[in-house]
């Protein structure tokens, strides 16, 4: 159960313009949003449900751990923070995507993250 702050912050972060965008993919997609959980993580869980996109066994594990963390706003920048091309430009990538290419294009951005961060001991397949 999350706390008066959390919530708060939660409900913040969905009016932030990439959530109102994986929130849309989603309802294009006919997919119930869990209103606890941000729609950017819930739009890539769905991705990962389809079964296409795991190029490892880490990144279910670690998107998990992203979308139960208690800081949320934390769990977002750690996974768009410093972005090849920035926010804007994948902003509108996702824009003319697909609900199931823009999961995928976030799954690779998490993928990325992983490979990146020298505490993670990456890839372990």
């Amino acid at each position: 159960m999350l706390d008066i702050s959390s919530r708060q912050q939660l409900q913040a972060l969905r009016l932030n313009p990439l959530n109102q965008l994986a929130s849309l993919k989603l309802k294009q997609a006919g997919v119930a949003e869990d209103r606890a959980v941000l729609p950017i993580f819930c739009l890539m869980e769905w991705g990962l449900a389809g079964g296409r996109f795991c190029s490892t066994r880490r990144l279910p594990q670690e998107l998990l751990r992203l979308r139960l963390m208690a800081d949320q706003q934390a769990a977002v920048s750690y996974l768009l923070d410093n972005l090849p091309g920035g926010l804007p430009q994948l902003h509108r990538q996702l824009l003319r995507m697909s609900p199931k290419g823009a999961a995928e294009a976030l799954l690779e951005v998490l993928d990325m993250r992983l490979r990146a961060d020298p505490r993670n001991p990456y890839p372990l397949s």
